[in-house]
């Protein structure tokens, strides 16, 4: 599920010299297994910092798939808080687990977690858990257990965070769900719901610009504005499976088409960018789009890049998922906000990635919208790139 779209490319973590040679002396011993510690990540000086192992969620339905890609996003959460320490990927953790024979789940034993969080990999706390798809329901409904425990004391382990629950919508799982379990570890509350919405971000979402041609109305040689003139896995040409046409139900609109077979529905979907827009770094922003779909699950991600020196490129430090959600065979609005953010590297520029997939059909998009509604705080410092 989502496999090509999800796979970031994550970018690596800093590690010290006393780091590389430890792990430099347990790769010529041949000793990778007990002694591959994550917590060498955690210098004498960041000793407090707490060591954090998240695995891979099990999901029977599909094989695994979906599980990896919620053990993925745990691991992309975490690693935005620098008081916590984790492994460099989530490889390394699924290496260990093969290597053990074990893939935790909800009723893996605690004694048994102990070992594989602890001994095998060098952590205090370990995050495991089970998604399941609900079967009868048309939409993506989930059935969650999330088990997050502190092994610190070896025999009175501590459950510090524990949920099983039905989501009404995907979004449900980093938005709220593990949100709260990376507030929880890092000490933090949540804000107070506004009982009134910010005048001030209502007049920037009225009045600021759009940084994206969104309306589909101009274009050229089948491309429209401001968009990629190829799309999909294989970078297909606009026109196929990826079409900028005009909207019949609107005479004189224009909306972009996706048109998914059975075979990329259920692998690895069907993509299109839009070009790239500037960031401020600090900023906050909205998304919104209009969108309609016959049966393929929808999702939008806005990629935020950087550009990294040493390897005299941009690079996607930071990715927006917003899962649409609505009835079949109707339109429907998405809106919600986003900051741009990395512990390391700022963010300066963005693109918008629609996306469709696990069900054959077809999918249209329209009014397409990114707008800052919130400048960058006075004062407030950025990550030097």
């Amino acid at each position: 599920m989502m496999s090509h779209s999800l796979s970031v490319e994550s970018l690596p973590r800093h590690t010290s010299q006393r780091t590389f040679t430890g792990l430099l002396a347990a790769f010529v011993l041949g000793l990778f297994g007990p002694a591959l510690s994550f917590a060498f990540a955690a210098e004498e000086k960041n000793e407090e910092k707490k060591v954090v192992i998240p695995f891979d969620f099990v999901s029977r339905f599909d094989n695994g798939r979906y599980g990896r890609m919620v053990g993925e996003m745990l691991w992309r959460q975490l690693s935005r808080e620098k008081s916590l320490v984790i492994p460099e990927s989530m490889l390394d953790v699924r290496q260990q687990c093969t290597a053990r024979k074990i893939t935790p789940g909800p009723d893996t034993g605690l004694e048994k977690m102990a070992l594989l969080v602890c001994d095998d990999l060098g952590g205090r706390i370990g995050i495991w858990g089970s998604v399941e798809r609900v079967p009868g329901h048309e939409g993506e409904v989930y059935d969650l257990t999330i088990k997050c425990v502190d092994f610190s004391d070896r025999a009175r382990p501590k459950v510090l965070y524990e949920i099983t629950a039905r989501t009404k919508s995907v979004s449900e799982i980093p938005h709220l769900y593990a949100k709260r379990l990376v507030d929880l570890l890092c000490g933090r509350t949540e804000p107070a719901p506004s009982a009134q919405p910010d005048p001030i971000v209502e007049a920037n979402w009225k009045n600021n610009p759009n940084l994206v041609c969104g309306d589909f109305q101009q274009g050229q040689d089948g491309v429209p504005k401001g968009w990629d003139s190829r799309a999909g896995q294989l970078r297909d040409p606009l026109g196929n499976m990826v079409r900028w046409c005009d909207d019949e139900s609107r005479p004189g609109n224009k909306l972009i088409r996706f048109t998914l077979d059975q075979r990329t529905a259920e692998n690895e979907g069907l993509m299109y960018y839009s070009d790239y827009f500037p960031l401020q770094p600090g900023a906050k922003y909205r998304f919104q789009c209009r969108w309609r779909t016959t049966g393929p699950a929808v999702k939008v991600f806005i990629k935020c890049y950087a550009y990294i020196p040493s390897q005299a490129d941009r690079r996607e430090v930071y990715r927006s998922q917003q899962n649409l959600s609505g009835p079949k065979d109707a339109w429907n609005v998405h809106t919600e906000d986003f900051t741009p953010h990395h512990a390391k590297y700022t963010p300066q520029w963005g693109r918008v990635m629609l996306y469709a997939y696990l069900r054959p059909g077809v999918v249209e998009f329209d009014d397409v919208v990114v707008k800052e509604i919130l400048p960058p705080s006075p004062g407030k410092q950025q990550p030097q790139n």
